[in-house]
């Protein structure tokens, strides 16, 4: 078995353990619903004095959620053509929304049958009454059950997700990526500057602002640390503290300080703290 055989196949069994789990929580879930709606249903028709049988108002309620949990496959190899993603979530909507009258209507027939033969099994017959005319109300129930389904669907796809890195790579690199920004308009004293990417040395954070150093003087600018930062080109600029990205052409020495932490000398003779969170990236500097 080669290498890629074996990711394969592993990947296969973390897809069924995880659809494993997605179907027996729906199980759970769906059979405590209909526990719930068979009594409450008793409940009721006791209170306005037509006593309902358990067994009848047990048999209504397990019909009703068995086939909806049967459709849930259905649904998922749905989701799967028709990701609800944040990039693309607005493109598959329409057809989620034109998915729910075909759920609806699989969902009543479904169930239909499965009291229809329940009652047969116990000589009796099961009269649903007029299907066209009844089918508005089970719909408003059915759209609520669809959403609400949907939500449980996409929780275990970023389960999945997490679980299974490859996956959420792919995903990632599917997405467009924008390039780094080559220069930057700052303000100081009225004026606007613009700088290129590559002359920068360094930026802080402050407060609601950033401080973008560059030729010995400091513009400041209405960011944040990391929304500039990663706009930037990563192969050039690293953030070595929480409050400090530097160019990493800039930096002419490195040296170790007090706990494990370092400092970095700039080329403009400023120093910057190089904190132990951000240690893995020391060999990146230099790659």
């Amino acid at each position: 078995m080669t290498l890629t055989d074996a990711a394969n196949e592993l990947q296969s069994a973390a897809s069924r353990r995880i659809f494993n789990w997605q179907m027996a929580f729906f199980a759970v879930l769906l059979m405590a619903s209909a526990l719930s709606n068979a009594f409450t249903l008793v409940a009721d028709h006791t209170r306005s004095g037509d006593p309902l049988p358990l067994s009848k108002s047990m048999v209504w309620e397990l019909s009703s959620h068995l086939f909806t949990w049967l459709l849930i496959p259905l649904m998922s190899w749905w989701l799967a053509r028709f990701p609800l993603t944040r990039g693309s979530w607005w493109r598959s909507l329409p057809a989620h929304l034109l998915a729910i009258l075909p759920f609806s209507l699989l969902h009543l027939e479904g169930m239909i049958l499965l009291r229809r033969f329940a009652y047969w099994a116990a000589g009796d017959s099961y009269d649903f009454g007029p299907f066209w005319d009844n089918w508005p109300y089970e719909l408003r129930k059915d759209f609520v059950t669809y959403w609400l389904l949907l939500a449980g669907l996409l929780a275990f796809r970023i389960y999945g997700m997490w679980l299974n890195p490859s996956v959420r790579n792919a995903d990632e690199a599917s997405l467009p990526k924008q390039l780094p920004l080559e220069r930057l308009v700052v303000r100081k004293l009225n004026r606007e500057f613009i700088l290129d990417a590559n002359e920068i040395d360094r930026i802080e954070a402050d407060g609601n602002y950033v401080l973008v150093y560059a030729f010995g003087q400091s513009y400041r600018l209405r960011d944040s640390l990391k929304g500039l930062s990663q706009r930037l080109d990563e192969r050039r600029f690293a953030q070595v503290h929480r409050a400090h990205v530097v160019n990493i052409d800039r930096i002419r020495e490195i040296h170790p300080w007090d706990s494990g932490d370092y400092r970095i000398l700039l080329c403009d003779g400023s120093f910057v703290n190089f904190s132990r969170r951000h240690r893995s990236r020391l060999n990146h500097l230099f790659q």
